[in-house]
């Protein structure tokens, strides 16, 4: 890739760098007419603008080759410019609009100049064209603001996913080192053991990425394998694996063991994945700080403060129904985001990866144009006996896959609240939602919502505990397995030792492995369709470690013993998480309850006598000092009942997405605020 620069005096263009790699500066020299036209012509006004100027982008060109986002800095930027203009065109016509509506109101004609003291024809004019003016202003900027912040928000994209990529590289880089010894133990070559690690991104995620740009640099440009170190290690946004790559090139250079190496750095890398976890815990220690202050104590003082006025006659109803039913459920929706992308770097493994064994024949490739009717009918054939298999037994698939429930659920509660409505014993108006807000309520939103999340929420529990189970004794069953393979008893037995000493569903899992190995003779195969049967993401890492340690070395109880270490470190991060946020979801939870105490206690015991007091009003207006008769009760119950749902609902998310980093985790606290919230109204 060519880069240019200008310089203030003479125009010039960079040459290529001599050697490959970021860190190198690039000479210039000076450039004509005819080679900015050229430039122009080959690649348009926009981008030879900024390819003119790179020394003003170094950061965004660096930004961009660490997120591996694949585009030059200069395209990068001339797409960025569109998006802005495109930005600034619907924020004009935002403002345009908002314009019309303010005018319409006539907001504008309200408005006073700052110099009505100053007298001539352009403040006279600008005075008595205050609409023209004014929806001027307001449109240009909304449209600056709506192009600024695309403009920006774009340029430092790259910067957030460097910074994601960064952590995600820390934390998975400990396990990625016991892969590679795994195997290297068994005499794989430093290539092929790279070659593997950059085909399991599924599994190894961002760390496989940056060793596939060594691959890529080794295999298609041929570069010699301390060139390839040496550029991944110039490009990479990590500097954990800047130091191991480092470390790695000394090794080469001195022949010491590789294999040797790669157990000692699994070792220190581990210690600091933790260190960079226990910096994200504090940071989602923070953050639920910051909801019990932004969700609970802001809104309390906001519609305590907002009840007051109405009581002196002002009109807040408007005020308080944006807040409950816009500002609230949108900010707990943006602050779960932000949580969610906080915590995806940290993620053990984001897929469960659908590998096939080594030297299984695969299924012939049909010719797109004249296709094997053989081949197609029997796929259809297949996808119908999956089809009825489905239908005829759909629970397996629904504990698989919790989701799934919701193509019962939903239909369900839809035809129930349909049912309600036609029936006549629940009114779908606002009329009665605010004559009885509780009975409407609950019949049109907490019931359909009860449908859908209490199935979703049990079978999501039980595929969690199931996944929890099974990694929590699958590090003591590889231990079991590598003794026992280590004093001469060949695999198979072993599996059979561990299946009588097991019980559940490992148990019957093992037994299944066992005689997956004794029909077909494929120990890789058995443990790959292990790891794609049970579904469990903690699970695939650990068979991909054994697939091919096994398949590379002949030391079966060695590589054994290294997935169970993995295996165990793994599970200890996780715990810890869970050990130290679970106080914080305590905290969460009785965040909530005080602000269900409190909207509670405002309803029964404030605005009830406030009703009482307004209908004798007419009979005692000379001893009260100010008018409770037009206090709208009702409205305000409907209102607070409301909010203590969407607060219900929105803290058990947050609850089991701090907890646990699963939203669907948090659907029992959900179901559970509701459950209060329901009895609170009912009873008080």
């Amino acid at each position: 890739m060519t880069e240019y620069e200008v310089d203030t005096s003479t125009p010039t263009v960079e040459l290529p760098p001599s050697e490959y790699g970021i860190e190198n500066v690039a000479e210039s020299r000076p450039i004509d007419e005819d080679e900015r036209r050229r430039l122009r012509e080959e690649y348009g006004w926009i981008r030879t603008y900024f390819k003119l100027r790179p020394h003003d982008y170094n950061g965004l060109q660096r930004s961009l080759n660490q997120s591996r986002m694949g585009s030059t800095y200069d395209e990068y930027l001339a797409t960025s410019l569109r998006y802005a203009i495109v930005a600034s065109v619907l924020g004009a016509l935002l403002g345009l609009l908002v314009t019309y509506l303010l005018a319409t109101v006539g907001v504008f004609e309200g408005l006073t100049s700052p110099l009505a003291g100053v007298r001539g024809g352009v403040v006279e004019y600008i005075a008595a064209n205050k609409t023209l003016f004014g929806g001027a202003a307001l449109t240009l900027v909304l449209g600056g603001i709506a192009a600024a912040s695309v403009w920006f928000g774009r340029y430092y994209y790259p910067t957030t996913v460097v910074s994601a990529r960064r952590q995600n590289i820390d934390i998975v880089l400990p396990h990625a080192i016991v892969y590679m010894y795994a195997l290297s133990h068994g005499g794989m070559s430093l290539v092929e053991t790279m070659r593997l690690l950059a085909d399991a991104d599924d599994v190894y995620g961002e760390v496989a990425k940056e060793f596939e740009m060594i691959v890529t640099d080794v295999d298609m440009f041929g570069s010699d394998i301390y060139t390839a170190l040496q550029n991944a290690r110039n490009l990479t946004p990590s500097e954990n694996l800047e130091q191991f790559l480092d470390d790695l090139i000394g090794v080469l250079d001195s022949g010491a063991d590789v294999t040797t190496f790669f157990e000692s750095e699994s070792e220190t890398y581990l210690r600091q994945a933790e260190e960079e976890q226990e910096d994200f815990l504090e940071t989602l220690s923070m953050m639920a700080e910051i909801f019990v202050v932004g969700f609970v104590a802001a809104p309390l003082f906001l519609i305590v403060t907002l009840v007051v006025i109405s009581l002196i006659g002002g009109s807040v109803i408007p005020q308080i129904s944006l807040l409950v039913y816009l500002v609230i459920p949108l900010a707990m929706v943006a602050f779960l985001v932000v949580i969610d992308v906080l915590s995806q770097p940290f993620e053990q493994v984001h897929s469960v990866p659908e590998v096939v064994a080594y030297d299984r024949p695969k299924a012939p490739e049909q010719d797109s144009e004249n296709p094997d009717e053989r081949l197609v009918e029997y796929g259809k054939r297949q996808r119908l006996l999956r089809m009825k298999e489905l239908l005829s037994d759909p629970l397996p698939a629904i504990e698989m896959t919790p989701v799934l429930s919701l193509v019962v659920s939903v239909p369900l509660a839809l035809v129930a609240v349909a049912v309600m409505v036609a029936s006549g014993s629940v009114e779908a108006s606002l009329d009665a939602m605010l004559d009885d807000p509780i009975r409407t309520t609950t019949a049109l939103v907490v019931f359909p919502f009860l449908v859908v999340a209490v199935p979703l929420s049990i079978f999501h529990e039980l595929k969690t505990r199931r996944e929890n189970e099974i990694a929590r004794r699958f590090p003591d069953t590889l231990n079991i397995l590598s003794s026992a393979n280590k004093m001469g008893i060949p695999l198979t037995e072993g599996l059979a030792l561990v299946s009588r000493w097991s019980d559940g569903i490992v148990a019957e899992e093992i037994k299944t492995v066992r005689n997956d190995i004794q029909w077909n003779h494929d120990v890789t195969a058995a443990l790959l369709a292990f790891a794609n049967r049970l579904r469990v993401p903690q699970l695939a890492r650990t068979m991909k470690l054994l697939a091919d340690g096994i398949h590379s070395s002949g030391d079966l109880s060695r590589v054994l013993a290294i997935a169970a270490e993995d295996t165990r470190n793994r599970a200890k991060m996780e715990r810890a998480r869970r050990r130290e946020l679970s106080s914080y979801v305590a905290v969460v939870v009785i965040g909530f309850l005080v602000f269900l105490l409190v909207v509670v206690m405002l309803d029964a015991s404030f605005l009830g006598p406030v009703s009482e007091v307004g209908a004798s009003q007419p009979s005692t207006s000379g001893e009260l000092p100010v008018s409770f008769i037009n206090v709208p009760v009702n409205v305000y119950t409907a209102v607070f009942f409301h909010a203590a749902l969407i607060m219900g609902v929105g803290s058990g998310v947050l609850a089991g997405k701090l907890a646990e980093n699963d939203a669907f985790s948090g659907l029992k606290y959900a179901i559970l605020m509701v459950a209060i919230t329901m009895v609170a109204f009912l009873v008080i």
